[in-house]
């Protein structure tokens, strides 16, 4: 299972080596040049590197910083999950500055050739999310033919953590009626 860049992670491992995956979950994103996504996180990107850390002493003051630029508390939350207290004070785990020059190569999905998964897909979208739209169906289908396609539409791209309980329903109800 992945969501974002971690579902196009699991589509290349599965492409790549099917022995490996008995089955894929894949959330809010296609096999495809992400469609708009790197405009948001080029912003939540820039949003994080905005915090002035050497003025923020706990984890709640960079959540109160990041409530303006980030309204969604629960983005907000699980970006948070990456500010990391060190010798030197607080400090982002990811580099940041790498990430976001690299928005356009992490924006594409590599060349995977001839390659098809035949296991069964769970394709999450989030419905007020463009990550994952109708004309991205014909080359999911293409590479992995027994997907299928739930939309939770209450959730954006974050779909797991906007959406818990009905993101959790739609996997149960997957995982139970497939076999590993």
């Amino acid at each position: 299972m992945g969501h974002s860049l971690g579902g196009k992670v699991a589509m290349v491992l599965a492409l790549r080596h099917p022995e490996l995956v008995s089955r894929l979950v894949v959330v809010d994103i296609a096999p495809t040049r992400s469609g708009g996504g790197e405009g948001e996180f080029a912003h939540l990107l820039d949003s994080l590197a905005a915090v002035d850390l050497t003025a923020v002493q706990r984890r709640s003051d960079a959540d109160e910083a990041l409530k303006e630029p980030i309204p969604w508390d629960t983005t907000r939350s699980f970006l948070l999950q990456n500010l990391r207290s060190g010798p030197d004070g607080l400090a982002w785990e990811p580099n940041l500055e790498l990430l976001r020059s690299s928005l356009d190569a992490i924006g594409g999905f590599p060349d995977t050739g001839e390659a098809v998964y035949e296991g069964p897909v769970l394709w999450v979208a989030g419905g007020r999310s463009d990550y994952v739209r109708d004309e991205h169906a014909p080359r999911m289908r293409q590479l992995f033919p027994r997907a299928h396609r739930v939309t939770i539409r209450e959730a954006g791209h974050w779909v797991h953590s906007q959406e818990p309980e009905k993101f959790v329903e739609v996997l149960r109800g997957f995982l139970a009626h497939t076999e590993a």
